[in-house]
């Protein structure tokens, strides 16, 4: 019985000991990680800065590019503007001609019905 009681005993030892060993294992690597995060934020906001003067970097340069490209694009456009004005300037131009010339049709065909109405032809 003694042998028994023994054999239990370190068999509850050994398998207390795996358990403190899962136990450290999960600490050790619970720890690396709490390493590799606390470098990390602290490279993060160098990070960040970095990114951020990168990205400003690209955003003045597009700027610059944008400014190069908008003011050829603003002259184009500023020309066909020009050229739209002019355009519905002489649309108006002809439009009033041809509105004096068919208010000229109505009053000569205005006439000329007054005129069929008392013509001789038709009173037979």
């Amino acid at each position: 019985m003694e042998l028994e009681t023994l054999r239990n005993a370190l068999i509850q030892l050994s398998e207390e000991q795996k358990e403190i060993k899962r136990e450290l294992s999960k600490l050790a690597k619970d720890r690396r990680l709490e390493t590799e995060i606390s470098s990390n934020c602290l490279c993060l906001p160098k990070e960040i800065q970095m990114e951020q003067q990168k990205l400003n970097s690209e955003l003045q340069e597009g700027k610059e590019e944008g400014c190069t490209e908008a003011v050829p694009k603003a002259k184009e456009i500023e020309d066909e503007m020009q050229k739209l004005v002019l355009q519905n300037f002489l649309l108006k131009a002809t439009i009033e001609k041809k509105t004096k010339k068919i208010e000229r049709l109505q009053q000569k065909l205005k006439r000329q019905r007054a005129k069929l109405a008392s013509s001789p032809l038709l009173l037979c």
